[in-house]
């Protein structure tokens, strides 16, 4: 019997030790919000911040006989069961709830949230690697300004648009920004004009790193709707005061001028 006890011991994966960084990180990754219900993470009591949340393995750390039959093919994000990837903050009544009993559809649906944030977290890392110049602020606020005035682009050219984007961009993302083009394509290129007369070269170098952005975007993804996203998050993150709006004309823009979707 003491023998059997220790041959169980000695098969099962010890329980990970995580150190307050990483855990800070991964409560990070889900915006400090249980991904599963939403609730905080963190509630406070008596003028004191508790923990609401206990750090699940989404593939159990020592699976039952039952478990590995029940997620057999299904697809595991790391071998290692304490891998970051494996790791997902949950409020305590979800964590019991995912574990008692474990289901495929609520295994499937927590892999595909840590999915979701593992690719954020790969575009984090991208969006630190790929320069834009400052000078495109410039093109951003000119777009806000109270007394700008805009010419809409004949209509042939939005209809260029559609040639460009696939099945797999929305609908209204396509509408979006064909309306953006229609509506400010003129007027960011002759500000990009401007500006290459003020600083020869310097629209250029935009264009070329807006177009060099995209080529690792489509290393990374071929859809198109999360490219376009991608591009627009990168551009707000490069100039955190400009509007989510206004990164989205400058990427209709480039998609128009072949930067994007050549």
């Amino acid at each position: 019997m003491t023998t059997s006890n220790k041959s169980v011991k000695k098969n099962s994966n010890p329980r990970p030790h995580i150190g307050n960084a990483f855990e800070v990180s991964l409560c990070t990754e889900v915006n400090q919000a249980c991904p599963n219900c939403g609730n905080p993470l963190f509630i406070s009591k008596s003028g004191k911040r508790w923990r609401n949340y206990e750090i699940a393995h989404i593939y159990p750390l020592n699976p039952t006989a039952q478990e590995i039959n029940l997620l057999k093919g299904e697809k595991r994000l790391s071998i290692d069961p304490n891998h970051e990837d494996n790791l997902i903050p949950l409020c305590f009544p979800c964590h019991n709830i995912y574990d008692n009993p474990k289901t495929v559809a609520g295994y499937r649906d927590l892999v595909k949230k840590k999915e979701n944030i593992i690719r954020l977290r790969v575009q984090q890392n991208v969006f630190s690697q790929y320069h834009l110049e400052i000078e495109i602020s410039k093109i951003i606020e000119s777009l806000c300004k109270d007394d700008a005035q805009f010419d809409e682009s004949p209509l042939n050219e939005a209809k260029r648009v559609d040639d460009k984007l696939d099945t797999t961009i929305t609908p209204f993302a396509k509408r979006k920004i064909k309306n953006d083009v229609t509506s400010f394509y003129l007027f960011v290129r002759d500000r990009f004009a401007d500006l290459e007369r003020s600083e020869p070269g310097k629209a250029v170098l935009i264009a070329h790193q807006v177009k060099t952005f995209y080529l690792k975007q489509k290393t990374l993804s071929t859809n198109q709707q999360e490219i376009f996203e991608n591009v627009v998050s990168w551009i707000k993150s490069k100039h955190s005061s400009s509007s989510e709006t206004a990164a989205e004309v400058i990427a209709a823009f480039y998609v128009q001028n072949c930067e994007l979707f050549e």
